[in-house]
């Protein structure tokens, strides 16, 4: 590593947003000669740390519920990209006390630059009509808990990732295959969309990048907005058959239980969809901003649904 390099933690390294975040500083001539990468995974023996090393990123081993080794994965550092994984344990207390550890070490250690993946506070922008969403209130919290500290840091967050349409498909008949999407919401409810592997890196690094003007910010990531009804449009136009059923927010429950969720969460995602289309996504906040701040080219529904994997399997 050259000593003139600053050193960048980045979280999840092996992960969508972590992923992307390294891909996009080690493409970059300019960010690349400025930052050293340092990915933090629970295991470095693992194919997926093994191919980062190989590109030559620093790769550290780290639990997020152990203070020493985040000590060790944040020594000398300047800058941290942090995110945390709700879903791999579906236990908000515990990605809350994560996030704070993060935090802890970020500011005993004196990080210039601490970049938070976090979400809107869902109760507080609902005044409690919307009060399980616990994938957002729990980064939310997190959010908080990193001003009180008055760590330098910048907060962003991330829209619906574009992979949603095609993950909430439901088939409906094989012989033509026809799917459809069912939410608790009108089809013209509209959310943000990111291709979260292809440009979240894009933003982080225009955020290190610009220390002057996001320090202190936060950032909306995504491409455009869409309603449900632009999504299908979209999917059709790629040869997929669609359609939108609106369906009460009970029935959308039982549905996400049939396939395996348990009933809190059912009502998280329930609740959030509710949210999204009475109070909207970033409550109300636009994307603007970050879109000033980002000069790549950014990646589009269509592009991301034709690129995926999962749609190449759909389509045979």
């Amino acid at each position: 590593m050259s000593s003139s390099k600053k050193v960048l933690v980045v979280f999840g390294a092996t992960g969508n947003q972590g992923g992307s975040v390294v891909n996009s500083i080690l493409s970059d001539p300019i960010a690349s000669a400025q930052f050293h990468i340092r990915g933090i995974t629970r295991d470095i023996s693992k194919p997926a740390a093994l191919a980062l090393a190989d590109k030559g990123v620093e790769t550290v081993q780290a639990d997020l519920q152990d203070k020493d080794s985040l000590r060790k994965a944040l020594d000398n550092a300047y800058a941290v990209f942090a995110v945390t994984n709700f879903w791999e344990h579906l236990n908000v207390t515990l990605e809350v006390q994560q996030g704070k550890n993060i935090a802890d070490v970020a500011k005993e250690v004196n990080i210039e630059h601490l970049i938070w993946s976090g979400l809107p506070n869902v109760a507080k922008i609902s005044n409690n009509k919307f009060s399980k969403v616990y994938h957002f209130d729990g980064k939310a919290e997190i959010t908080d808990y990193i001003r009180t500290l008055g760590i330098p840091h910048t907060i962003v967050h991330l829209g619906i990732f574009t992979s949603f349409p095609l993950e909430n498909l439901i088939p409906i008949s094989t012989s033509p295959a026809k799917y459809k999407l069912s939410f608790p919401i009108p089809n013209t409810a509209s959310f943000p969309l990111i291709d979260v592997n292809a440009d979240t890196g894009k933003y982080i690094k225009a955020i290190l990048l610009s220390p002057s003007q996001t320090l202190g910010k936060t950032i909306n990531l995504a491409e455009d907005w869409y309603t449900m009804d632009q999504m299908i449009t979209v999917l059709k136009g790629l040869g997929l058959d669609v359609v939108y059923e609106e369906v009460d927010d009970l029935a959308f429950c039982k549905a996400l239980e049939a396939r395996g969720l348990p009933a809190f969460i059912a009502e998280d995602v329930s609740q959030n969809c509710m949210f999204v289309n009475e109070f909207g996504y970033f409550g109300g906040e636009g994307l603007e901003f970050g879109h000033q701040l980002v000069k790549e080219p950014l990646t589009d529904l269509k592009t991301s649904v034709a690129n995926s994997a999962i749609f190449k399997k759909l389509m045979g």
